[in-house]
């Protein structure tokens, strides 16, 4: 009854980490013998969980990507007594061992430029006992660490060098309890003393005048605060419950009595109950222990082997406690978490709100600070070695938190802006992966934030910094894993194939000042994941000596299961966007030639950057300006300034001082320059054309030019014109030639009409083609653009699917641009007025967002990033098809695949509903499809096809199997499979590849027979192996299976949306060895073909998976391709076709765009951007 009317903390338990304790094994064999794995160290932050073992294994929990990666620290075997995390530059992991052994991690990031292989670093022979504590530097150059004979050693690292150098740093009498690093002085807790070590003087301080009386676990931790060196204060624990605080001489300034705090009912963690956690030792006397921060002003987290405790000592008062405990191994915080090791395996996560929501509390916190204090230090671009500045993976989180100022932001973020859009949740009982936007509404709690910070300063930031608020989530389906030919009057029988509501795709897109930090989706063992790229069409073979040399740097990590004919598939491509960062506050529009890279901001500052192989230089080039234009050769360049609207003209462009401008025409609204011409837009919307430009005359007379309408962008190049309308319509002007510089007329563009785009802006690149960005953010181009035929050859826009490798949930790049007062009135919480005074300069802009060079297609966010892609790029397009007898509003639900035995193309199998099935051949051009009768009184809820057998799964878990020949391709009578051998087994997934057939139960387990036909019952039955799935918390279980038609990959599904691959598969063993977790995406479909494997995410959007390999099934990374399906198959040679969202049929046609090997001659002096001939570059 005592324990019941204490009262509760504000942190709890709210539900046990059994996802994370799942993916540890309980033991290991080790030879003949079975080894228990006790976990002995901890540490936490907003990406990872670390965990240090008995064992010597370090396992590492991507929480975004809900993935466990292990990291062995080979050779002997041997405890790890510490663990410490850095998210900076790259993430790193230490970890240090029983014997003293220190090894340092430096994790593979797959994104562009950062580490691509993962490396290791080791610190030995300078420890002479157990690792007890360790401590990073902000930008992860130093690691310091202690043991318990008193040593600490420091280690500087040179990552790009992949330079470690330890050497011994001090050496006390006792062990070393509690380290900490800031401004460039180590705080260092012993068993008798605390002590501050300054790395410039190598000044040691003692804090106090003298030792403890009595030994102990006692730790110290430095005040958190963006200061300089002499402001630093520390903290230190003291026996009989006393907390000191010293200045950075050591000098105690307070002692806080906390003993008087313990008088009274101490608040208790309420946890879950747990067996045989009653009974443990309790001591007499509490004492505190090691120290750190934690989440509000004022809050300690002090924790040791007995007792955990969370003070206020501001306010006097005990937050939390965890007592008689007993078993406590160690204890971790991240922004309101606290993660604590207890006993041999259990691992508990206390906290004010459930996994994935942020607290309340940060969001009070962030009222204490003011705006413009966030926005310094975000336009601080160093990140120095001391700590003085925020950590380039922090700042745009202070931004994007102090514009909102609602609760559910995190301020200790430390992913910065790179997630916004999208935050993992906990998961519920039923293992339920739930994600939730961070853009929610701010509750009325939250309106703490003044009613008028520095408005100027807040909308200056705000346009470059602001995120994306769209969720980019499709409706939700309750029957996601239900086969389409499952009725929806059966999903009560079908509960444990239902999916979690409200599941959305994992996908991540990271947007920081420099670059971006994000968790490793491949595994930390492979190299670089960069495929193989054929030579352009044209070519020869004839290779680069760049391609030559990275040829041959990939050749040994390249899939070596693939022949080079596959290779050049442009389906076996995937192209690649590299990412810099803005100069300015936002991108309002960009040019690009082969030399230089020019952009405008929000605020009117131009700026110029050289293209060269050590990245982007910006140099402000003019103020003031409200739109410029640049010729395609960079010669001339024409700016609009602001407010009087006059367009000004020079030549002779150089990014070093400025030019003479000449005056060329007043009240223009928009100019684009072609290297004789320039076409200008004036404010009334007339349209007038100035011809004969040079580099001597960059301007000339203005003649007016006819319009079907207003015009509010203009393109021009070699001789093509195009240009949109204020309501978006895209026209482009007919007769241009070397004769007539104006043309005859103007033409509407049907294409862009017939597929419903809504473009924003377009620009003409080298080689003919068009590019175009619409309002959802999506890039399209054209080919065979040319004056004779300025539409262009094509007669639809090919699709680019703006990401990087990594699958990312784009949304809208015009977010900033099409609701900018809304948005910005709404986060600033400023008056209207404001706003729309602040914009008016803006209200006639058009933005120039993509633009294009010798090189590649430049694309700019609003997010002040650009992207660009200088490989070979693959356009899509999903052509409807309508099959021979059918009428366009035909409802299709199911679609599956299979070769055609003895010929060539592929058999498409169709269903409108459960009771009908149709077959279509591929290479027939009218696609005339054939009925195919289902067995009596069967309801098919599956269908798995290869080339000689049709498998299918009715309502009652009964298999019926169709034989196909070459001499009937679609078969002729349905046979009953004996499933005696399973008994009351019911089968909920078939799939069957040339020779072996996998299937699941509605347990979840795996089944495997070798044999795709039907046997006489009186022979004796192929049998069905039972496999065992992947191990999994209870309540998630495989609901889906698929195998390649050459029986090479083996892929499943559960019903979580997590996929697992059967790694092991070969002819000797077609069972495989193993199962492993695929992370990166929510899958509620998965399609294999012979070289790969398709998947439809939650939301409708389909993904594929590149690098797979025999070597590496896995595959290396998820990368998004265009297009939504309610349904699709793959053929074996990677065809895709698909159930539209609508019910149509849809086929994948494909474009290459080979990259352009020639580069134009360079019109001035040679800079060194003109020397970057690889394909790829890594920024």
């Amino acid at each position: 009854m005592a324990m019941q009317s204490t009262p509760p903390s504000v942190l709890r338990e709210f539900c046990p980490l059994y996802y994370l304790l799942n993916t540890i094994p309980a033991k290991v064999q080790r030879g003949f013998r079975s080894v228990l794995v006790y976990l002995t160290a901890l540490d936490s932050s907003s990406d990872f969980l670390a965990v240090g073992s008995s064992i010597g294994m370090l396992y590492l929990y991507c929480r975004r990507l809900a993935h466990m990666n292990k990291y062995s620290l080979e050779g002997k075997c041997e405890a790890i007594t510490a663990v410490k995390l850095l998210s900076c530059f790259d993430d790193l992991v230490a970890a240090g061992t029983a014997s003293g052994r220190v090894a340092i991690f430096q994790l593979v990031s797959p994104l562009p430029g950062r580490n691509k292989q993962l490396r290791r670093f080791d610190v030995v022979g300078l420890h002479k006992g157990s690792v007890t504590a360790l401590a990073w530097s902000t930008n992860g150059m130093k690691l310091f660490s202690g043991d318990d004979k008193g040593r600490v050693v420091f280690s500087a690292l040179d990552l790009d060098q992949g330079v470690c150098k330890p050497v011994l740093l001090l050496e006390e009498p006792s062990g070393v309890v509690q380290m900490e690093y800031s401004h460039q002085v180590l705080l260092v807790s012993t068993q008798q003393r605390s002590l501050l070590y300054c790395t410039q003087t190598q000044e040691v301080l003692q804090l106090g005048t003298k030792p403890r009386k009595s030994s102990g676990q006692f730790g110290a931790c430095f005040l958190p605060a963006l200061c300089k060196q002499s402001d630093l204060q520390a903290f230190a624990a003291r026996p009989g419950l006393r907390l000191w605080r010293s200045d950075v001489r050591g000098r105690v300034e307070d002692t806080h009595l906390l003993k008087p705090l313990f008088s009274s009912q101490v608040p208790r963690f309420e946890l879950f109950p747990r067996p045989g956690s009653a009974g443990a030792y309790r001591p007499a006397d509490p004492q505190l222990g090691l120290l750190s921060c934690f989440l509000r002003e004022g809050w300690i987290l002090s924790w040791n082997v007995y007792s955990i405790y969370v003070l206020d000592y501001l306010n006097k008062v005990i937050v939390g406690a965890l007592e008689s405990s007993g078993d406590i191994v160690s204890v971790s915080c991240c922004d309101n978490e606290i993660f604590v090791l207890k006993g041999d395996r259990d691992i508990i996560r206390l906290s004010n709100s459930p996994e994935g929501l942020a607290s309340n509390y940060s969001g009070a916190r962030l009222s204490d600070s003011s705006c413009s204090d966030s926005m310094f230090v975000v336009q601080d671009g160093s990140c120095s070695d001391g700590g003085s500045g925020t950590p380039l993976s922090d700042r745009a989180s202070l931004v994007g938190l102090d514009i909102r100022g609602g609760p559910d932001q995190d301020q200790e973020s430390q992913d910065g802006g790179s997630e916004e859009g999208v935050k993992e949740k906990d998961r519920v009982e039923s293992g339920s992966l739930l994600l939730q936007g961070l853009d929610s509404d701010p509750s009325p709690e939250a309106e703490v934030v003044p009613k008028t910070p520095d408005v100027d300063l807040l909308l200056e930031c705000t346009f470059s910094y602001m995120h994306n608020s769209e969720e980019g989530e499709g409706p939700e389906q309750e029957d996601e894993f239900l086969s389409p030919l499952i009725g929806p009057e059966e999903q009560e029988d079908n509960d444990d194939l239902a999916p979690p509501t409200g599941v959305s795709d994992l996908m991540f897109y990271s947007t920081v000042s420099h670059l971006d930090k994000k968790p490793s989706m491949s595994s930390d063992e492979e190299g670089d994941i960069y495929c193989h790229t054929p030579a352009p069409a044209g070519s020869r073979g004839d290779v680069h000596p760049s391609q030559l040399t990275q040829s041959k740097e990939k050749t040994s990590e390249g899939p070596t299961d693939e022949t080079a004919q596959d290779r050049d598939r442009p389906d076996q491509l995937a192209e690649s966007w590299m990412g810099y960062s803005g100069p300015g506050c936002g991108i309002l529009s960009l040019q690009v030639t082969d030399r230089f890279v020019w952009c405008l901001d929000f605020k009117g500052g131009l700026f110029c950057s050289a293209l060269t192989e050590a990245g982007l230089s910006w140099q402000r080039f003019e103020d003031n300006v409200h739109q410029m234009a640049l010729s395609p050769s960079g010669n001339l360049l024409w700016k609009v300034e602001q407010k009087c609207m006059t367009a000004f003209a020079c030549a002779k462009v150089s990014a070093k001082g400025r030019r003479h401008w000449y005056e060329a025409v007043d009240q223009a609204a928009f100019v684009a320059l072609s290297d004789d011409s320039a076409w200008i837009i004036r404010t009334n919307g007339d349209l007038f054309l100035q011809t004969g430009l040079s580099v001597d005359r960059p301007c000339a007379r203005s003649v007016k030019v006819d319009t079907p309408c207003v015009f509010s962008q203009v393109c021009v190049r070699a001789g093509v014109v195009w240009a949109l309308s204020e309501h978006k319509a895209l026209f482009y002007r007919e007769g241009l030639n070397s004769f007539c510089s104006e043309g005859d007329g103007w033409k509407y563009d049907t294409v862009s009409e017939a597929q419903g785009l809504e473009l924003v802006c377009v620009a003409l690149g080298d080689g003919g083609t068009a590019w175009a960005l619409d309002s959802s953010g999506s890039l399209w181009f054209r080919t065979g653009i040319c004056s004779s035929r300025p539409q262009g050859k094509d007669d639809h826009w090919w699709q680019i699917c703006i990401s990087d490798y990594v699958v990312f949930d784009q949304g809208s790049l015009f977010q900033t641009l099409l609701q900018a007062t809304q948005s910005v009135a709404t986060v600033t919480r400023a008056p209207v007025e404001r706003v729309v005074a602040f914009l008016s300069q803006y209200s006639q802009c058009q933005p120039s967002l993509v633009s294009a060079n010798a090189c590649g297609v430049w694309v700019a966010s609003g997010r002040n990033q650009l992207h660009v892609a200088r490989g070979n790029l693959v356009g899509t397009f999903w052509q409807n098809v309508v099959p021979r007898g059918t009428v366009s509003a035909t409802r299709w639900t199911f679609i599956t695949s299979s070769s055609v035995p003895h010929r060539e193309g592929t058999f498409l199998w169709l269903a409108q509903s459960r009771k009908d099935l149709f077959c279509v051949w591929d290479q027939d051009g009218e696609l005339r499809p054939s009925s195919v009768l289902l067995p009596p009184e069967v309801e098919l809820t599956h269908l798995s096809a290869c080339r000689d057998a049709l498998w299918g799964l009715d309502t009652h878990g009964r298999v019926s199997i169709r034989t196909l020949s070459p001499s009937c391709p679609t078969g002729l009578h349905w046979t009953l499979l004996d499933l005696s051998q399973l008994g009351s087994i019911r089968l909920v997934s078939v799939s069957c590849g040339s020779q072996n057939v996998w299937a699941v139960d509605g347990q979840g387990v795996v089944y495997f027979r070798v044999g795709t036909q039907p046997l006489n019952p009186s022979m004796m039955l192929p049998a069905w192996i039972q496999i065992e799935p992947p191990v999994q918390p209870i309540g998630v279980q495989l609901v889906s299976i698929q195998t390649s038609p050459n029986d090479r990959l083996l892929w499943a599904l559960d019903n979580r949306g997590s996929v697992f691959v059967r790694t092991g598969l070969s002819d000797e063993m077609p069972i495989g060895t193993d199962w492993e977790l695929v992370p990166g995406l929510a899958v509620t479909q998965l399609a294999v073909s012979c070289r790969t494997v398709w998947v439809r995410c939650v939301n409708g959007a389909l993904a594929r998976r590149y690098g797979i390999s025999q070597r590496n099934p896995a595959g290396d990374y998820w990368k998004k391709i265009p297009g939504n399906a309610n349904w699709f198959t793959v053929t074996p040679d990677d065809d895709l076709w698909a159930v539209t969202l609508v019910g149509g049929l849809a086929r994948r046609l494909t474009k290459l765009l080979p990259q352009t090997t020639g580069r134009p001659a360079p019109t001035g002096p040679a800079l060194g951007g003109d020397e970057v001939d690889d394909e790829w570059e890594l920024i």
